[in-house]
């Protein structure tokens, strides 16, 4: 997972992890957001905000046509850092 990605950032607390993200991007048209996540005891400090600024402030990931990404229950975070609903688009899943 970590090996494919086109850029990663993590967040620590002495040697404790706390956060982490990925990227993965063909560098010109497309990126996708994958697996921002935060420890519990650490959400609502501005750690997420940080670590999704890290990776679209990334030339390869950010400087692309469009920066993609899915969540389950987190739309209203990212929309405060500037991601919309995209209506015209629809979500297909091929599973094994």
């Amino acid at each position: 997972m970590v090996l494919g990605s086109t850029q990663v950032v993590t967040a620590w607390e002495d040697q404790k992890l706390i956060g982490f993200g990925r990227a993965t991007s063909d560098g010109v048209f497309r990126s996708v957001l994958w697996d921002v996540v935060i420890a519990q005891p650490y959400q609502g400090q501005g750690i997420g905000r940080q670590l999704v600024m890290a990776l679209i402030s990334c030339k390869t990931v950010g400087g692309v046509e469009r920066v993609y990404l899915m969540t389950t229950n987190s739309s209203s975070f990212y929309e405060k850092l500037g991601f919309h609903k995209a209506t015209s688009q629809a979500l297909l899943v091929k599973t094994k």
